[in-house]
């Protein structure tokens, strides 16, 4: 099991980043251990008030316990706040070890599909980090404390410490019996949510077709249906956690007033003093909290362990570039060996056996019509997709071998949807080089013959494009897509 552990590390940087974490976890583990024994102090100070202070009617001595408890307390809020601060760095730090991966699995991930084209998996490492940081892992945390509060009740007495103990053993038994009837659900509702979500993103994109084409109603129409089932399961769960909350609730107060009955009948019989009576009531709600903790935070939980999956099947999915070995500057020699394409999920390929050879400074025309696999084809040569069998070659090198940001340079690319991002026009026809150099910009403008019509813009190459490069026309658009090829 550690061999399988071990081997699977390398290709899952959300777990080498949580294992990167182990010394803040430690300090975090730390911090709950100390301020656990702080909460002893409470019950402990109400104990001494009633059966030593009171008796003694030492004013002196309920001084010094007041100044120490109020030390304690002192104390314990700033463990508490020093625990915050450390978890909300750790996820930070996480989010940003993460985010520049994630976003590159995204953008592969809509290569394959369109359909996934979106930001889920951006919001999954956000769903992680907001747990790490959440009061409901707190609560899974401090679960271990709880045998340490019901051996402090047993010391007290042997009665309430049985009773604190199936307390908690019924909350477990709550939480395990809250987990199968939930997780489903809720896993469910996630996974409709955003499909629901897709949906959005993909009506938005095709705005003007909706508008013009009058389809806004039946798009509207269609994503109700699916937004129905989203809300039809999210109120089931939120009425299942409901009932689940308010059992655990009134089953808390009850063991908590048991304990207090319990107490006073000992009392009566002389087995305990009254102060414990005040010190087990407090100490059994402390040993309690984390359980109906955790089961009002369970939904997060399942939310958190879905996304972690998620994330791990990417990262295990798809090989991070910077694990390749760098290749000298293509020169620009393609080899198609015996390449057949199928897309995924459909059994026949639409291109089959494919060979050719081309050597630098050769030109092929591909002709045919319609479906026939052209942009398929293209799309093959430059590793947008990869073929089902055979192989594509660069000097020699299968695509797969090349490191895309070193081989991207040296490709052009012209989509027959073309997309253009926020930023100046100078920098979208440099591909968003922050230290481009305006004379290869230029250049790349007039081999496309498009450097005249730049300048009749406002702010000439300054110019913004805006959001999808909705600030110029369909024509400009391309044009200026088509020098973003040349580029380089």
């Amino acid at each position: 099991m550690q061999n399988n552990f071990n081997n699977e590390i390398p290709n899952n940087p959300l777990k080498e980043a949580l294992l990167s974490c182990k010394v803040m976890i430690k300090f975090v583990l730390l911090f709950g251990c100390l301020i656990n024994l702080l909460m002893l102090s409470t019950p402990l100070f109400s104990m001494q008030v009633l059966d030593r202070v009171l008796g003694s009617q030492n004013t002196n001595t309920l001084l010094m316990l007041t100044l120490v408890i109020i030390l304690a307390l002192s104390l314990l809020g700033i463990i508490q706040a020093a625990r915050a601060f450390a978890m909300n760095k750790m996820g930070s730090w996480l989010e940003n070890k993460l985010s520049e991966t994630v976003f590159s699995n995204s953008i592969k991930l809509s290569l394959e599909s369109k359909a996934m084209a979106n930001s889920q998996q951006l919001r999954d490492l956000q769903t992680v980090k907001t747990f790490l940081t959440s009061p409901g892992l707190i609560s899974i945390m401090d679960m271990p404390w709880a045998i340490i509060f019901i051996i402090v009740l047993f010391i007290l007495h042997t009665s309430i410490g049985f009773l604190a103990l199936i307390a908690g053993t019924v909350l477990i038994v709550f939480g395990i019996i809250a987990d199968r009837s939930t997780k489903p659900l809720i896993e469910m509702n996630n996974e409709n949510f955003i499909k629901s979500m897709r949906q959005v993103d993909q009506s938005t994109r095709n705005a003007e077709v909706i508008e013009v084409m009058g389809m806004k109603d039946n798009i509207i129409s269609s994503w109700q249906k699916m937004n129905q089932e989203v809300q039809k399961t999210q109120n089931l769960v939120t009425k299942r956690q409901a009932i689940f909350m308010e059992i655990t609730k009134f089953f808390r107060l009850v063991i908590q007033i048991s304990v207090t009955a319990l107490g006073a009948y000992l009392v009566i019989q002389g087995q305990i003093t009254s102060g414990t009576i005040i010190a087990s009531s407090s100490l059994v709600g402390r040993a309690l909290a984390p359980f109906e903790a955790a089961i009002n935070s369970w939904k997060g939980f399942v939310t958190c362990r879905k996304s972690y999956e998620r994330l791990t099947k990417s990262f295990t999915r798809y090989k991070n570039d910077s694990d390749k070995m760098s290749l000298p500057h293509p020169e620009g020699e393609i080899d198609v060996e015996n390449v057949y394409f199928a897309p995924p999920g459909i059994p026949k390929h639409i291109l089959k056996g494919i060979n050719f050879s081309l050597k630098k400074g050769e030109v092929l025309a591909i002709i045919g019509p319609s479906a026939s696999g052209k942009t398929t084809l293209a799309k093959l040569l430059v590793g947008i997709a990869n073929p089902s069998i055979g192989t594509v070659r660069i000097d020699g090198a299968s695509l797969k071998d090349w490191k895309k940001e070193e081989l991207g340079p040296h490709v052009g690319y012209l989509p027959q949807d073309v997309e253009l991002f926020s930023g100046t026009v100078k920098e979208n026809i440099a591909r968003m080089h922050s230290d481009t150099h305006y004379e290869d910009v230029v250049v790349a403008a007039q081999l496309a013959g498009v450097h005249d019509m730049i300048l009749q813009l406002p702010q000439g190459y300054d110019s913004s494009v805006g959001l999808d490069g909705s600030m110029l026309s369909g024509g400009q658009k391309q044009r200026i897509g088509l020098a973003r090829t040349f580029y380089g």
